[in-house]
């Protein structure tokens, strides 16, 4: 007797199966690929809007004498606006 193992003999029935599940996980990969994509591209689009609204804003803060550029603060704590700019309506 040999001491190799047996193979054991594959039907095409079980090779067509095998060949249906992996084509269903790949559709379902595309498929979720697909709503990644859609949602980073959403996603980058609003980092766009909500750029140019700071930008707007902080140009409007400094056209109502903000504070300078060289002594803007990149800290989010810190205001823009001078103290008591708010309670002034324009």
């Amino acid at each position: 007797m040999s001491d190799a193992p047996e193979q054991k003999a594959i039907s095409i029935i079980e090779i067509n199966g095998r060949i249906g599940e992996l084509e269903a996980q790949r559709d379902a990969a595309l498929s979720r690929a697909a709503k990644i994509a859609g949602e980073k591209a959403e996603a980058i689009d609003l980092v766009q809007i909500l750029k140019a609204e700071v930008d707007r804003l902080t140009t409007l803060l400094n056209d109502r004498g903000g504070p300078a550029p060289a002594t803007a603060s990149d800290d989010p704590g810190t205001p823009l606006a001078p103290a008591g700019a708010a309670a002034t309506a324009h």
